[in-house]
């Protein structure tokens, strides 16, 4: 059955096929290696770019509809993640067009500066087009964003109308369409009720831009992959002048089952929580993070739970006193399928399932992370506790 998987795949695109012991991933002509080449017609491809500090992944469907997932910057005044990103996606693509860009939530490492680098680099100066970019609500929610929310808020309210036709993301699948056979539905957008709308404008601790952050479940066939910007998954109050809410949590029952996550918040001690990993199980996790990683990620604590739940990739190695429990660092991060069941990530083959997954009573939470799964007025209390100046406690 797997060789007349891999021959299928094959036939998709005419192309020569290594059938390699072990289900390694069929050569794709006209590459340099497996997934940093030129897509071909029929693959689902999942780019996780290396750009050190900064983050952005390129997602490209089978019938070659794109969209890109953030485009940070390491620093404000800089554009070093834009100058890997825009010859990245060109050489992915073989053009300038992004059907949708995805802003998760506006911190520098995820979307630059406009005027210097990230999403504004790439229009203004590499010549992109965007058919449609999804944000948060910053208008109800304003959150801790600091200067680069206010100046993102600034340039999509001007020159940025124009050219990246802006959108408020809502809740499921309405908004995105990467072709026949794949849905990519929105599991969070603005705290998911659990943050209230506006706050005091002088609160010291206000909730982290992160809080925020847009999370979504693309699937494919039967694999299903998680991307959740950086979610919280703890409810503490910083160092730095705002505070973490446990998001994740709430957002658990809507993920489900996933095969592959893209881990929240590069490996945060605060993100991943118990809750969180015990309702998804992924089978691979994958890491964005940059060498000497000055925020410590991956944090020891995330990724001893996630060694437990299967493979870990990292873009680069992050903090160099985490032991990485065996996890393999690749740069760029590809995963690539032509029928959402047999997949590579860094050459690596996994088979996507439907495992059979218990939830007794109904809640939400499989048994695995529901504290009682016999009566469905017991769930996962958020961890670290609830914050009544913002968080609905419930």
């Amino acid at each position: 059955m797997r060789l007349l998987l891999v021959l299928r795949g094959c036939l998709l695109f005419l192309a020569g096929c290594s059938l390699v012991p072990g289900g390694r991933i069929p050569a794709v002509s006209g590459t340099d290696s497996p997934g940093s080449g030129n897509w071909q017609s029929g693959w689902l491809e999942i780019h996780h770019i290396d750009a050190g500090q900064a983050t952005s992944t390129l997602i490209v469907g089978p019938t070659g509809r794109t969209m890109l997932v953030d485009a940070g910057e390491a620093d404000w005044e800089a554009d070093d993640g834009a100058l890997i990103v825009g010859p990245y996606i060109k050489n992915v693509l073989g053009s300038s067009h992004l059907d949708y860009v995805l802003i998760s939530h506006f911190h520098v490492d995820h979307t630059g500066y406009p005027g210097y680098g990230g999403l504004w680099h790439l229009v203004n100066l590499q010549g992109f087009t965007v058919g449609k970019l999804l944000r948060r609500d910053f208008s109800r929610y304003p959150g801790e964003g600091g200067g680069t929310l206010a100046r993102w808020r600034e340039y999509l309210a001007g020159d940025g109308q124009d050219l990246l036709h802006p959108e408020v993301a809502t809740l499921g699948d309405g908004q995105i369409d990467l072709g026949p056979g794949v849905t990519v539905r929105l599991v969070a957008v603005d705290g998911n009720g659990l943050l209230t709308a506006g706050g005091p404008v002088d609160d010291p601790d206000p909730p982290s831009e992160n809080d925020y952050s847009l999370a979504f479940v693309l699937r494919f066939g039967l694999l299903d992959y998680f991307s959740g910007g950086d979610l919280s998954g703890e409810t503490l109050v910083s160092d730095f002048g705002y505070s973490y809410h446990d998001i994740e949590y709430a957002v658990a029952p809507l993920a489900g089952d996933i095969d592959v996550y893209r881990v929240n918040h590069h490996g945060s001690e605060y993100s991943s929580s118990p809750t969180f990993l015990a309702e998804l199980q992924p089978r691979v996790n994958l890491i964005e993070v940059g060498n000497d990683n000055p925020d410590g990620h991956p944090h020891q604590a995330a990724i001893d739970r996630l060694a437990s739940t299967g493979a870990i990739y990292l873009t680069e190695r992050g903090d160099p006193d985490t032991n990485l429990r065996g996890a393999r660092v690749v740069g760029h991060i590809v995963l690539r399928t032509t029928d959402g069941i047999d997949y590579w990530v860094a050459d690596d083959h996994y088979v996507a399932a439907d495992p059979p997954r218990v939830d007794a009573d109904g809640d939400g939470y499989f048994q695995e992370a529901d504290p009682d799964d016999s009566s469905p007025l017991v769930v996962p209390a958020p961890r670290g506790g609830c914050d009544p100046a913002y968080q609905v406690c419930r």
